[in-house]
């Protein structure tokens, strides 16, 4: 299959059924409202962005593609670095607009990548976004450093050398989350937060505001680049009130929506491989039924 990235205005319409051309200009206010209802859509997100309201989203946790070669169905993971920063000065521009004043972001990416495919070597790709974000306007709030249970082991190291390393390979395999807000760090209004007075939620807060977090990989291969759902909760539970609005550019197969699912926090997303968009729709239609069993059974012994 060709890999693009672009959604082109006839696969725009099949997948979903509205006509390109004016169909922001068209749609009612009530359609805008529920454009953004838990839902997740087969698009681009650069277009599938475009409806969304000024101002009306509250967080946006994320993790975009790398650029690092990755074999995407409908995604070139191997463009020149330059492009690739262009493409993200879009997609955050549109991600910028829609946030509330208040509002906030939470990506995760590695810190560094060698983009040797495209000729471009290694990049410091945390350093790059943080750039981007700040020429936006993005104000910057920190890094998590994220610590996978069961780390993968580098294999990059030419062992050829170790006796006399005249060059040796030094390479950091973690990942991190930056986090930015659009003009206050500070939410102008408190919702009902997910921290109560019991000792747990106290030991897991003062976890989570450490900004070293330990996560579960997801070994299952869902996609090319698996999204472990303990980031996108941790998140959720440290920067986000109950009904808050979500949104992920890149829901991959769906986590960020079963997060918010388990949670009780609104979600808008979308994905641009239809072969990964059929995984988000299963499991977030699964989430919801298990959520929903969980409160008719509690409900019951209540």
């Amino acid at each position: 299959m060709s890999r693009t990235n672009k959604t082109s205005p006839e696969l725009f319409e099949k997948r979903t059924g509205i006509k390109y051309q004016n169909w922001i200009q068209a749609m009612s206010v009530e359609e805008r409202r529920n454009y953004v209802n838990n839902k997740i859509y087969n698009i681009d997100c650069i277009e599938g962005l475009k409806p969304i309201e000024d101002n009306s989203v509250d967080i946006c946790i994320t993790s975009p593609p790398y650029n690092v070669g990755i074999q995407y169905d409908e995604w070139n993971d191997s463009m020149k670095f330059d492009d690739y920063l262009t493409f993200a000065k879009d997609w955050l521009s549109e991600v910028y607009r829609v946030l509330k004043p208040d509002g906030r972001i939470a990506m995760n990416i590695p810190y560094e990548i060698n983009s040797k495919h495209s000729g471009d070597g290694r990049i410091f790709l945390c350093g790059e976004y943080q750039k981007v974000m700040k020429e936006i306007g993005y104000g910057f709030a920190g890094v998590i450093d994220l610590t996978e249970d069961q780390p993968h082991r580098v294999k990059l190291t030419a062992w050829g050398s170790w006796l006399s390393p005249s060059a040796p390979y030094i390479y950091n395999p973690k990942e991190c989350i930056i986090l930015g807000y659009k003009n206050e760090w500070v939410k102008e209004i408190k919702g009902e937060s997910y921290f109560d007075e019991s000792q747990e939620k106290k030991d897991e807060f003062r976890e989570l505001v450490f900004a070293q977090w330990k996560y579960q990989a997801e070994t299952r291969k869902l996609t090319e680049a698996n999204f472990s759902l303990d980031i996108p909760e941790k998140a959720l539970k440290i920067l986000t009130y109950k009904n808050d609005l979500v949104l992920d550019p890149f829901m991959g197969s769906g986590t960020t929506a079963v997060a918010c699912i388990n949670l009780d926090r609104r979600y808008v997303g979308f994905e641009i491989s239809k072969n990964y968009w059929d995984v988000s729709d299963k499991r977030t239609k699964k989430a919801l039924s298990k959520k929903l069993t969980t409160e008719k059974s509690y409900e019951f012994f209540k």
